[in-house]
């Protein structure tokens, strides 16, 4: 095996780890915790939302690099363009946009109201850019699995 397939294959299973144990499992996991209230679970899980997005960044942009010598398709390498582009947005513009919005937020009590539909709207907003994110990652799978004739 090459070795840009081999860190292709490499950064897009951690990218597609990240999306779907960090934020599918660990993140939903401290909010159904009987030990805590809403509060505590959104405060705990804010850093823990800052790492994974960080190594969002950071595989995707592996990925972007691998992928041009790994897929022989010029669509692989957009694909790993996009799948950066959407995980810089979400670090450096949608999270800290969330964590803002939450912090001002008292959960358990909702209030206020206007300002916890707003967050939720925001969480729901970064819900369907990171399946869109897992999305491309297996379209990048897809074709890397497709052989050339």
């Amino acid at each position: 095996m090459r070795p840009a397939a081999l860190i292709g294959f490499a950064a897009a299973a951690l990218l597609l780890g990240a999306l779907v144990v960090g934020y599918l499992v660990a993140i939903p996991a401290l909010f159904s915790s009987p030990l805590l209230d809403a509060n505590l679970a959104r405060a705990l899980s804010a850093p823990l939302g800052q790492r994974l997005a960080d190594l969002l960044v950071a595989a995707s942009v592996v990925l972007a690099l691998a992928t041009p010598r790994w897929i022989v398709s010029k669509a692989g390498t957009t694909i790993a363009l996009v799948l950066t582009a959407a995980a810089l947005t979400h670090r450096l513009l949608l999270l800290p946009h969330l964590d803002r919005l939450w912090a001002r937020v008292d959960v358990v009590a909702a209030r206020p109201v206007d300002l916890l539909a707003e967050a939720q709207r925001w969480s729901d907003h970064q819900q369907w850019l990171l399946v869109a994110m897992g999305v491309l990652v297996l379209a990048l799978f897809g074709l890397a699995t497709r052989r050339t004739v």
